[in-house]
């Protein structure tokens, strides 16, 4: 079956710090990163991931009685954006949540786990 793990954090703390407290902090979670993709990699070798730009880069587009209207950033409101995503088949949702819960960034923001539908 396949799964979208969608990776949801508050991107504020990341907009706050210096360079080096950015480069810092990616260097220590680096290793469960890697741990990660291998595990994932194990699984499905053809999982695909990736890391969305800051929220801030957005655009929400909606068409409204056939006017397209364009807002900056994301239409929910909230402290947690979309940060990644990955594409994975893997052979069971409990699997798919297990994995979730490597992710590192569930220790502070959340995991979306979601069937992806195939027509």
């Amino acid at each position: 079956m396949k799964y979208a793990l969608m990776v949801y954090g508050d991107q504020s703390a990341w907009e706050q710090m210096s360079e080096e407290e950015a480069k810092a902090s990616r260097a220590e979670s680096m290793p469960k990163w890697i741990a990660l993709f291998e595990e994932m990699g194990r699984l499905d070798p053809n999982v695909d991931g990736k890391e969305l730009d800051s929220a801030t880069t957005a655009k929400t587009v909606r068409v409204r009685d056939g006017e397209t209207l364009i807002s900056d950033g994301p239409f929910a409101e909230t402290k947690e954006q979309i940060g990644g995503i990955f594409l994975t088949d893997l052979p069971d949702l409990d699997t798919a949540i297990a994995i979730a819960t490597k992710i590192p960034l569930a220790e502070h923001g959340s995991i979306e786990v979601r069937p992806v539908v195939e027509h």
